[in-house]
């Protein structure tokens, strides 16, 4: 059994999937990723609403804004009742919940009451109303999200089969991360990469030595690290071509999150898979990581595996 808490569902076992919509165009692409995202049938999914306050002039006077609310209401009910129906296809329980207030204060305190497994949320293109923006929503689910994060942006499009791209750096994250593809059934691919940095502080002190000395050490520093790669992408490939995978690996050079969504880019995968620390509130907010770079640069659905 995975020593995390997002892994696929066997034996009757249920996943609690929870995500995040507003009544944009976007929150159905994001409904349709979650349909043919692979998942068991004993999977419950929650939905929640969060009604933001509108932005409401005086001027129309309060018939006008009461009009306004009305039709806010019966916005967001029609686009709830569209996507229980679509998720009642293919999960075993969908439950919809409505509040208002401050969309991710609301959220992350749904997460903490029915603590799921997995958080889908868009990335971009929700909550317009000024300070509400779903780059804010995204980013604070990234620092203050206790569970595994989906984000999705507006444009992905569900596909048969995944083309997944796992980036690994050899740790203990990197390896529950691989872990949970390997469990995913219905993936057509799996490319594994591995970042070999550039040097940094490093450079400035072998520029102390003389040119040939240190240039023989410089090339001694990127050939550990291109090493410590190759060790990296090994033990992933060998986990994932245990589960019967299409497997290829790759080392590629570069800062790690830059490196990592130009390669997503290129490789136009469908999924970009990376594993979290599970750094929470302001060590994750001050430390920052290579995941959450990622998630905010990624061209594609990123999914954030927290342990």
């Amino acid at each position: 059994m995975l020593p995390c808490r997002l892994r696929a569902s066997r034996g009757g076992v249920t996943m609690r999937w929870l995500v995040a919509l507003d009544e944009s165009e976007f929150s159905e692409r994001i409904i349709g990723w979650m349909r043919a995202f692979p998942h068991s049938k004993q999977t419950a999914v929650t939905v929640v609403h969060v009604l933001a306050p509108l932005d409401v002039p005086e001027t129309i006077g309060l018939t006008g804004q009461q009009l306004l609310l009305q039709q806010q209401g019966a916005m967001v009910e029609a686009l709830l009742q569209r996507v229980r129906r679509l998720l009642e296809e293919s999960f075993a329980d969908v439950e919809v919940i409505l509040r208002e207030g401050v969309p991710s204060r609301e959220i992350l305190q749904v997460i903490q009451e029915r603590r799921p497994d997995l958080v889908v949320s868009g990335m971009q293109g929700l909550y317009r109303s000024p300070g509400f923006t779903i780059g804010g929503v995204a980013q604070r689910l990234l620092s203050y999200a206790p569970c595994s994060l989906m984000l999705v942006p507006g444009k992905a499009q569900p596909g048969d089969g995944l083309r997944i791209m796992l980036a690994t750096d050899g740790s203990e994250d990197a390896r529950r991360a691989a872990r949970v593809v390997a469990e995913l059934p219905g993936v057509r691919e799996t490319m594994i990469v591995s970042v070999v940095r550039p040097l940094g502080a490093e450079k400035a002190v072998l520029e102390r030595f003389q040119p040939e000395e240190s240039r023989k050490m410089e090339a001694a520093f990127l050939r550990r690290r291109r090493a410590e790669a190759r060790k990296a992408l090994a033990e992933c490939e060998c986990l994932l071509r245990q589960a019967a995978m299409v497997v290829r690996a790759r080392v590629i050079a570069g800062h790690p999150a830059e490196a990592i969504v130009r390669a997503a880019r290129r490789d136009a995968v469908d999924l970009l898979v990376v594993g979290s620390r599970g750094l929470t509130g302001m060590k994750a907010t001050a430390l920052g990581s290579v995941s959450q770079t990622v998630a905010q640069l990624a061209p594609c659905p990123v999914l954030i595996v927290k342990p």
